[in-house]
């Protein structure tokens, strides 16, 4: 909420959104522009204004208006390319991981343990690319 805003006028609704683009056009200085409000814009833009940076985000929608209901809310490191050989694309997905781990947003993740198990009838290509992933 702004200094100048209400309880009632907290809500995200059309008054509200055209009266806050207004204020942008009066020449604040913005340090991010996050473009589309759906989970990674989202928590990009979260991310952003957590650490103290003048944050805009915009979307042609309301916000979340694409966002599945359902989201698991992982990161997943890329092992579902594994199943079709994507050996490549594994491997930078789990680089990019990494670095949303270790980097870019350490308070907002965590890692998980996962057992992946290795069925009698998986033959031997197969046990190699799980465990390489």
């Amino acid at each position: 909420m702004t200094r100048n805003s209400t309880r009632a006028d907290s809500a995200l609704n059309a008054a509200r959104r055209e009266r806050e683009l207004a204020a942008l056009g009066d020449g604040g200085v913005i340090d991010v522009l996050v473009i589309g409000g759906g989970v990674t814009g989202t928590g990009v833009a979260l991310d952003a204004a957590a650490r103290g940076l003048r944050t805009v985000l915009v979307d042609k929608h309301d916000l979340a208006f694409g966002t599945s209901r359902w989201s698991s809310k992982l990161v997943h490191g890329g092992l579902r390319y594994l199943a079709s050989g994507g050996v490549g694309i594994a491997h930078e997905s789990a680089v990019e991981r990494d670095i949303l781990l270790t980097r870019t947003a350490p308070h907002l993740t965590r890692a998980l343990p996962q057992v992946v198990p290795l069925l009698p009838n998986i033959g031997a290509a197969q046990k190699l690319l799980v465990r390489a992933g």
